[in-house]
């Protein structure tokens, strides 16, 4: 090497004699799925009870099972009020838009200047949308609570109303009786006064006999004075209330003003929100319509907003998590042993939950082409998976303890004794890149043959346990279909995916070469002419890297870097600098290869 360092001439007059050419190692550029993984080994374990918590918090609006209930797996059991979580996902998807539209722009080859003037007018005009939309169902919730609080107040004044006129009714058929009473005892007045006012045809008349004559005339008198006294006050009720069913008629218009005042200015507000929502979506759309005039796209803006594009669909896929996560679902058939909560109480949120296990992890990836003429798959435990791993239990099967400890907490805790559990532990580098939910397969050891099951990591340990200065976390997974003769205690291979590239386009990662934040890699032409092309890498499996730019399907690579030349004079024949001889003298990225 000191040689070859030295003195270029000697080095290509000590190759210059091989009179064989070595074809170069290409391979051609891919299609399909990459995957990502980190392995383990861990422990079956019988999951006797498991607390469950959601994944997002919030206000707990229902609760569909009951203590000593029986549910079965992917169940729901509960719900938080999902509100925010829909709000922030509507809102992370306009920002998407807004962020392909810009990425659209730039590929359209806009100039910086353009670019920066449409970023804004989008971003501006996505708030505005937003904005908009949250007043109008503003609007529209006020008119429905002020239509329920307006039609309690109308019939109120009008039972008050009928209450009033049932009343009056009541006090005109009481003057009518006493009127009629009157009228009767006048009538027996006259009769009885009469009979005083007529002489007697008999002089020998007594004087006891003109006496009690006189008195029936002065007692039906007083009868008559009663009477016209009863009249008056029943007449005297019915004035008055005469004068309360007014008052319940003025409350009862006055209730239906109201309504209505409020109401049409409710509905004048929802006019002019749904008006201002219109505006608001056709001004994004224009401005997401708008056009700039043609120029060279620029990479770096494209680039750039591609990255834009990726975080915010990251985003997207959490907001879509978060709100999927305001429901608790059953991740396994088992029996509610208990409730923490009830229907209106606040509820924390959490995606993991303390668990324990043990064994070594390791870091492996794989990748398996699709339609492409080629795939492989590996991983560093050496067991490979044909099973596609799905998640069984749904959202919100977080924090709540291990699945096998003895005392657990959640909001619920389903206990079940024929579901097994898996318990490992992690590297805190491989634990960083566990998700949970993350689809994983389970192998077990020391058997022949044994077929992967697929499974799901359900929960990761907050904390961290150390022994020989190795940092580990605790990760329990749930099997999606238990297997039949699994036994508690059993030892298994875990193998978890921690990023996926669906439809991908894929290099071998022996094509691929990087030098701080930039990758590489060599483009094999006509007549084997070589050109070195930067890509950026998305998923780098343990075999394959997902390329997002920088090649297309079809095109040749090189995948290894060392030639041997016929003929010809330096720099024709001779060696690629840090090519096959180690990766020495630049590492690969060197000037072209003899032909």
């Amino acid at each position: 090497m000191v040689v070859l360092a030295a003195a270029g001439g000697v080095t290509y007059l000590e190759i210059q004699p091989s009179s064989t050419s070595t074809p170069l190692q290409t391979t051609a550029v891919q299609q399909g799925t990459v995957l990502a993984t980190v392995s383990s080994s861990g422990t079956l374990e019988a999951a006797r009870d498991l607390g469950l918590n959601f994944t997002t918090g919030g206000k707990l609006t229902r609760i569909y099972v009951k203590v000593g209930q029986g549910v079965k797996a992917g169940q729901l059991l509960a719900a938080v009020d999902s509100t925010s979580s829909q709000q922030a996902l509507t809102q992370a998807e306009t920002q998407l838009t807004a962020a392909e539209a810009q990425l659209s722009s730039a590929e359209a080859a806009e100039t910086p200047t353009q670019k920066k003037l449409q970023s804004d007018s989008v971003s501006s005009s996505a708030q505005s949308v937003t904005s908009a939309k949250q007043n109008l169902a503003s609007a529209q919730t006020s008119y429905a609570d002020d239509q329920t609080s307006t039609d309690q107040s109308v019939t109120t004044a009008e039972d008050n109303l009928n209450a009033a006129e049932q009343t009056l009714s009541e006090d005109e058929a009481k003057v009518t009786t006493a009127e009629q009473t009157l009228s009767t005892d006048q009538a027996a007045e006259q009769t009885a006064c009469a009979a005083t006012a007529t002489p007697s045809a008999s002089a020998s008349a007594t004087a006891a006999a003109a006496s009690a004559t006189s008195g029936s005339c002065s007692q039906a008198q007083s009868t008559v004075t009663t009477d016209q006294t009863g009249v008056t006050n029943a007449q005297d009720a019915v004035t008055s209330q005469e004068a309360s069913v007014t008052s319940a008629q003025n409350a009862v218009t006055s209730a239906q003003d109201s309504q209505q005042t409020t109401l049409d200015h409710d509905q004048a507000s929802i006019t002019a929100d749904e008006t201002a929502v219109t505006t608001a979506e056709k001004s994004y759309q224009t401005s997401l319509d708008t056009q700039t005039n043609a120029a060279t796209p620029v990479l770096a803006t494209v680039d750039a907003d591609l990255a834009s594009v990726t975080n915010d669909n990251v985003t997207v896929q959490q907001d879509e998590l978060a709100l999927k996560g305001t429901k608790l679902y059953a991740p396994f058939s088992g029996t509610v042993a208990s409730i923490s909560s009830d229907v209106g109480m606040t509820v924390s949120g959490s995606g993991t939950g303390s668990s324990s296990g043990s064994g070594s992890s390791s870091s492996s990836s794989s990748s398996s082409g699709s339609g492409s003429g080629s795939s492989s798959t590996s991983n560093s435990s050496g067991s490979s998976s044909s099973e596609s791993a799905t998640s069984s239990g749904g959202s919100g099967t977080g924090a709540g303890g291990a699945g096998t400890s003895g005392s657990v907490s959640g909001f619920i805790v389903l206990t079940n004794l024929d579901t097994l559990l898996v318990q490992s532990s992690f590297d805190q580098t491989d634990a960083a890149k566990l998700k949970v939910g993350a689809a994983a397969t389970v192998t077990p050891e020391g058997v022949t043959g044994a077929s992967a099951i697929s499974a799901t990591v359900e929960e990761i340990d907050p904390t961290s346990t150390t022994s020989n200065n190795v940092v580990d976390y605790g990760a329990t997974l749930a099997l999606v279909k238990q297997a039949a003769g699994l036994k508690t205690g059993e030892t298994v291979s875990v193998s978890v995916i921690t990023g996926e590239a669906n439809n991908a386009i894929y290099v071998p990662a022996t094509a691929v070469t990087t030098t701080g934040s930039t990758s590489t890699v060599v483009v094999v032409g006509a007549n084997n002419a070589e050109r070195t092309t930067q890509v950026t890498l998305g998923v780098q499996g343990s075999t394959d890297d997902q390329i997002l730019a920088g090649l297309t399907v079809g095109q040749k690579v090189l995948t290894s870097t060392a030639t041997a030349s016929t003929g010809g004079g330096f720099p024709g024949g001779g060696f690629r600098v840090g090519g096959g001889l180690g990766g020495g003298l630049g590492g690969g990225a060197g000037g072209p290869a003899g032909g």
